[in-house]
């Protein structure tokens, strides 16, 4: 979901609440790391891996899971592999990376025929391997989204660059044969790329490879990213939107924007948007100008005359360091649960929830277990919470939501900390969500929403 729609939704139904949405790019994580050998999974749910250290001459890749659910891989640093997928996932369901450093590995991210695949917030720096050592066959992505689909999917807020004469990237961003869904598109947002070439076919981030359907580009600020910046390949319902993107004249450099359906052949396009895009992008004869390129058999595309071309567009659209700046935020993620990293399995979720005995001072509208306390300074609107949604804390002090009766296809909950900033959103897919992050002890606002009913909650966490 959009974060411009989140902040409406929130305006209107949560008056009173002062959310402030403030996003920072890359890796957050501050802590150490212990030497890991490769990890491979097989049919494996609810675990963590977190902590480690790949950096030895390992196997194809340092993480591959295969047929896995429910993972999480945060606080990890990946490097010294050239010419290996630091991540790989087949058949996968529900996996997150979040807050891990990837330093000269071939690829970051391969994801094949996974769904609700998130890889955000992480450091990304020199893909592909040395030029030198490179035929320009052997290219590298930040995330490749390979047939992946369903709700939930997102490459957003990372920080990616790239240096000339190190790196051998292709495409940084590919979303290739995939497929959102109408509520919750496959989303590009918020990243921060610096850095690409020389690949005659390669750039920053191209949706709708070979087709596929409902992707969104949207906020992203890309400088020097190789031949083109961004582009459309194919497929239906594809959005372009409010990125900026700059470069300089290079032997290799082409277009800022690309639409056009390379695969018309397989599938026709239609309901394609390219809108207010700002560019400045040199190509290899130093002509600059309008910038985009929109072939007819993308037409109509909407929005098409809002791009602009400004002049006064140059690289310091980015600051000079984009990566390693997230650790220096005031708001660091918790350290590892697991003293010295490791793969720690998450408790199985099954029909029946644990449940706290209740407090014999529990009020009628309080889930048994859970305090609801005041927040200092914040006054809570008064909504009527409707008993078809529970929010509660479980025996392992995980926020958990149950949806009663008919799941909205729009349903989403979301989480705010004590100073009413917006730190989570997440689509509810199923009846029983639990959120995968263990956050540090203080309050927490979380808001539910399911078609018509509605459930406002302050949680205390321990």
């Amino acid at each position: 979901m959009k974060l411009n729609n989140i902040t409406i939704i929130l305006g209107v139904v949560l008056l009173c609440l002062p959310f402030h949405l403030s996003y920072g790019q890359g890796d957050r994580y501050t802590g150490s790391y212990k030497k890991s050998a490769a990890i491979q999974h097989v049919n494996k749910s609810n675990f963590i891996i977190e902590g480690l250290d790949f950096s030895s001459n390992n196997p194809r890749e340092y993480i591959a899971l295969y047929s896995c659910e429910n993972v999480i891989i945060r606080y990890n640093k990946f490097s010294s592999a050239p010419f290996k997928r630091a991540i790989y996932l087949d058949n996968c369901k529900n996996v997150t990376i979040i807050d891990n450093t990837f330093e000269n590995v071939g690829t970051a991210l391969n994801a094949h025929k996974s769904q609700t695949v998130k890889f955000e917030y992480n450091d990304v720096f020199n893909l592909g391997g040395p030029l030198n050592n490179s035929d320009d066959s052997v290219n590298g992505f930040m995330v490749l989204f390979d047939k992946v689909s369903g709700a939930g999917n997102s490459v957003s807020y990372n920080a990616c660059e790239n240096i000339f004469g190190d790196s051998s990237p292709g495409d940084i961003v590919n979303i290739n044969q995939s497929h959102g869904t109408p509520e919750s598109p496959i989303t590009v947002k918020g990243n921060w790329i610096r850095g690409g070439g020389p690949s005659d076919s390669g750039g920053g981030i191209l949706i709708g490879d070979i087709g596929g359907s409902y992707q969104i580009v949207e906020d992203n600020i890309l400088v020097n990213p190789g031949q083109y910046g961004i582009g459309i390949g194919g497929g239906h319902d594809m959005t372009l939107r409010n990125n900026k993107i700059y470069a300089k004249s290079q032997y290799f450099t082409n277009v800022a924007i690309s639409v056009c359906n390379w695969y018309e052949q397989y599938e026709k396009s239609y309901n394609i948007t390219a809108e207010k895009n700002v560019v400045n992008y040199a190509n290899s004869k130093g002509m600059t100008g309008n910038s985009w390129w929109i072939y007819q058999n993308m037409e109509p595309v909407k929005g098409k005359e809002t791009n602009r071309y400004d002049p006064n567009l140059t690289a310091s659209i980015l600051p000079d360091k984009i990566l390693g700046r997230a650790r220096s935020a005031t708001s660091t993620p918790t350290p590892p649960s697991t003293p010295g990293g490791g793969s720690t399995p998450l408790p199985e979720d099954t029909d029946q929830k644990p449940t706290p005995e209740p407090k014999p001072e529990t009020k009628p509208d309080e889930q048994p277990g859970d305090k609801t306390p005041t927040i200092p300074g914040i006054t809570l609107p008064d909504i009527k919470n409707d008993p078809s949604i529970t929010i509660y804390l479980d025996n392992y002090n995980r926020v958990c939501v149950n949806i009663k009766g008919k799941l909205s296809p729009s349903a989403t909950v979301y989480a705010a900390n004590a100073a009413g900033e917006l730190i989570y959103t997440k689509k509810l897919s199923s009846y029983h969500t639990v959120l995968p992050a263990r956050p540090s002890a203080g309050n927490y606002i979380l808001f539910v929403k399911n078609g018509d009913a509605l459930h406002l909650k302050t949680l205390y966490i321990r």
